[in-house]
């Protein structure tokens, strides 16, 4: 039975805890298996890839098994299904909403990502989802913006399904478009819903939605931290870092689960309830056609759903059939690797910021170097033919150029600041040719830094090239940065990389040319 309200206003005011009420049910069986699937960090990848990797048909066709097959299936998302392809974000993300609908998905956690539209655009998300939007740490003018858990009974059990999201969202997400939302801390926000599911609801098993991560990329309260404060936990799901984990984390009893990112996998949880405990009886992660470098599948071939992949096409080919230009060609792939552009140099952040300093050179800014965020470059540029699809899907935030006027004495603080960005961090600065350092891991210093080949001159005026979220303080790396006022020039940084591409030499070849060197710990 659905359990769960619509985000509406008057009701959070009557709800202080953003549930909704129900009559007492049946007592739980003396046994029962509950079959999970679960997602995380999507990201608008709605199709397979030119190989038929991944892709929500895909998806749906395992998901229409496993319900086949099983009488008791949730089917779960710990949160960001929005942001990353052409095809998902043209539409705000209501491709997913009507897909994820037919798929029946249970409850989605708020990752940040989901920050990245409008609030017009989230609000109308929440509308026509028929499944509950979850996060028990986010408030707007002191009420609950979204609510805090859903309670649904499956196969006789009740079950508690409660979301966290990350508390750094005010920088992860832009921060204009997080403004008037508050995130509370995790650990107490998960204390108090779990004790609301465990003594008023009085559920028989309780799963956790976290988009909080873990590992590398993690908020800055990880997963693993708050299940270790939180007892009443059964299961885990985790989001937000886009770890590939081949098993589960235990902590303590309670097992923390993730399943890669894109759509590429879909886990799979069987938890087993008997005289009032629940343990996990397996965990697996499904490739969706996924291949290895030899192009043999990495697990079971999955036929793609027709009736998703139907819906998928429609969309698609009304977009394909403006953005499918060709713009440029390429040797090789620009490859973003494992979010490569947040540990190292590489060509395609030099690409990125390379382009970024050329834009605003021709349109008069006399920029002395350009910087942008690794975690703001989403995709490989693939080989062969280079479309201004595939431009977007590196560069989906819609960021706009921006700059500072700096001091030399304010550009040594700055790379001072970057020598202290943790490897894997989404705001690690990619940066353009006319900027080269080395970074120490060991001291967590910048060395040997030159702009234009020459020391900074703490004297001397630096005009530093940037984009609209790290301006405003997006990753919250650069405190340097919240003591100047910037210019936005409201060039698109997208448009920026489209036409720099177009004027290269064709057909481009993927190179490093050594501006960033990364000095390893001892």
């Amino acid at each position: 039975m659905k359990r769960f309200a619509l985000v509406l206003v008057a009701l959070l005011a009557i709800f202080s805890f953003s549930c909704v009420s129900s009559p007492a049910e049946a007592k739980a069986p003396a046994s029962a298996e509950l079959v999970v699937l679960h997602f995380n960090d999507f990201h608008g990848q709605l199709d397979a890839d030119a190989t038929g990797q991944g892709g929500i048909a895909a998806m749906a066709a395992y998901v229409k098994s496993v319900r086949a097959a099983n009488p008791n299936v949730l089917f779960l998302s710990a949160g960001d299904f929005n942001t990353g392809t052409m095809v998902s974000d043209k539409y705000n993300g209501m491709i997913e909403i009507e897909l994820f609908n037919m798929l029946g998905l249970d409850a989605t956690a708020v990752g940040n990502h989901e920050f990245d539209k409008s609030p017009e655009a989230l609000a109308a998300q929440i509308a026509a989802a028929k499944f509950p939007f979850l996060a028990a740490n986010i408030t707007k003018g002191g009420a609950p913006a979204f609510l805090n858990y859903t309670v649904k009974t499956v196969g006789g059990l009740k079950v508690g399904i409660f979301a966290i999201t990350t508390s750094d969202t005010y920088i992860k997400a832009h921060p204009l478009k997080v403004a008037g939302y508050d995130f509370t801390d995790e650990i107490e926000a998960a204390k108090r819903t779990v004790k609301l599911l465990r003594e008023l609801e009085k559920v028989d098993v309780v799963i956790g939605l976290f988009h909080t991560g873990t590992g590398e990329g993690t908020g800055p309260t990880p997963t693993d931290k708050i299940v270790a404060a939180v007892p009443g936990i059964d299961l885990a799901i985790d989001g937000h870092s886009h770890a590939d984990l081949a098993a589960p984390i235990m902590v303590g009893t309670t097992p923390i689960v993730q399943a890669a990112y894109n759509g590429k996998k879909l886990g799979q949880a069987v938890l087993s309830y008997a005289a009032g405990a629940v343990t996990l009886k397996g965990w697996t992660s499904v490739p969706m056609n996924l291949k290895d470098k030899e192009g043999k599948l990495l697990g079971a071939a999955i036929t793609p759903d027709p009736e998703t992949a139907a819906v998928v096409k429609k969309y698609a080919d009304e977009i394909k059939a403006t953005y499918a230009v060709q713009i440029a060609t390429t040797t090789a792939a620009y490859d973003l690797g494992d979010k490569l552009t947040r540990k190292q140099e590489t060509a395609l952040g030099n690409l990125v910021a390379d382009a970024m300093i050329w834009k605003a050179r021709a349109m008069g800014i006399k920029a002395d170097f350009a910087l942008t965020n690794g975690g703001g470059i989403r995709k490989t540029i693939p080989a062969g033919a280079v479309t201004r699809m595939n431009a977007y899907e590196v560069l989906p935030f819609g960021n706009t150029l921006a700059y500072f006027q700096m001091t030399g004495a304010q550009v040594l603080e700055l790379f001072a600041n970057i020598g202290k960005i943790p490897l894997g961090n989404g705001g690690f600065a990619n940066v353009s040719a006319d900027a080269r350092f080395s970074i120490d891991l060991a001291t967590g210093t910048v060395k040997d830094l030159t702009i234009g080949g020459k020391p900074v001159d703490p004297a001397k005026t630096y005009i530093v090239v940037t984009n609209d979220f790290i301006a405003v303080g997006g990753d919250g790396v650069y405190p340097v940065f919240k003591t100047l006022k910037f210019t936005d020039t409201f060039i698109d940084a997208l448009e920026g990389l489209v036409e720099y591409m177009k004027q290269l030499p064709q057909p481009m070849t993927p190179a490093v040319d050594g501006r960033m060197k990364i000095i390893p710990k001892p």
